[in-house]
């Protein structure tokens, strides 16, 4: 092959894989890409289903949590209670401590846990230590989160645990130490009533206190407002194997030498897919993912091709020696 060529093949690749750095860089952008291809489509009839109709593309824990999780969990009193509301509730009481520094964490289950019992971590470490929790207490959870972005990671995530004695779904907030109720009722609400309320009646919403400890919101009016402010992007992950992703493939063969490498390869490469709650409010956010994701697999594709390419280009003349 000639020169020209080579150096032809070589620029485009190079045009190709800085376009998609550009899709992967900043860190924000990359969690952006990773959702584009997770992001499924849903209607509110693909939500309505207990622990024993589950879907069976909906990846369920079957492992134990880690003993430190599992040791707090019983020392919380949860596998006491009778009914599962309350062990819910004492789930929570057993992350909730006095001041929190809002701080990531961003490590393994057993790190995340020990930093949230020191008040540091984001939703996404509370949700993550809960689901492994609630799995010693016999709870069956599923997290549900809304976005700001246009589902692009910047937003918000919670619990929603299943009560065998009421065959209900109950919202739980656990970073934020608060469930939902209407107003005058005690009845615990489920993620999709309560998002139902928050865009038709938001002022029969009361939010009262899980557990004991510090609420993340002082003021209930301000947190009502941020959940408003993200009802039109809802969606559910399609999983709550937490335990199991940071103990298989290369999460589990780095998790012996870091936890916090082993998370953040799980995070970009071992979650399961999420289903938005598609409706016409959002139905433009949808299409920019979807566009996303078309594009950025155009653009591995043609990577591939041109580097397969380059190889055979660069290749090509000790071939024709070896078959002359």
């Amino acid at each position: 092959m000639s020169r020209p060529w080579i150096l032809a093949s070589a620029l485009a690749l190079a045009v190709v894989v800085a376009c998609l750095a550009a899709l992967a860089l900043p860190t924000q952008a990359a969690v952006r890409a990773r959702n584009a291809f997770l992001l499924r489509r849903g209607r509110s009839g693909d939500f309505a289903w207990t622990p024993e109709t589950a879907p069976p593309d909906f990846r369920i824990e079957r492992d134990e949590a880690p003993r430190a999780i599992a040791e707090a969990a019983r020392a919380s009193g949860a596998a006491e209670v009778t009914d599962d509301w309350h062990r819910a509730l004492a789930l929570v009481g057993m992350l909730i401590g006095g001041q929190a520094n809002e701080g990531a964490i961003h490590a393994d289950l057993v790190t995340t846990f020990h930093g949230i019992r020191a008040g540091r971590g984001y939703c996404t470490d509370y949700v993550r230590v809960y689901m492994a929790a609630a799995r010693t207490a016999g709870l069956f959870c599923r997290q549900w989160a809304f976005s700001f972005d246009g589902f692009g990671g910047h937003g918000h995530t919670f619990v929603e645990v299943y009560d065998q004695q009421r065959a209900a779904w109950a919202f739980i907030d656990v970073q934020n130490n608060v469930y939902a109720v209407f107003a005058g009722d005690d009845a615990p609400l489920s993620a999709l009533v309560l998002r139902e309320a928050l865009l038709a009646s938001p002022s029969r919403i009361e939010f009262r206190r899980a557990a004991p400890g510090r609420l993340g919101f002082p003021h209930p009016e301000k947190l009502l407002d941020y959940y408003r402010r993200g009802a039109a992007e809802w969606y559910l992950w399609w999983g709550n194997d937490v335990i199991t992703r940071e103990r298989t493939g290369i999460a589990g063969i780095l998790r012996t030498l870091s936890g916090r490498l082993a998370h953040r390869v799980s995070a970009l490469g071992g979650l399961p897919p999420f289903k938005v709650l598609a409706t016409p409010d959002n139905e433009s956010a949808i299409e920019r993912m979807e566009r996303l994701r078309r594009w950025a697999t155009a653009l591995g594709l043609i990577g591939l091709g041109l580097g397969l390419a380059l190889a055979l280009q660069w290749g090509w003349p000790l071939i024709a020696r070896r078959l002359g």
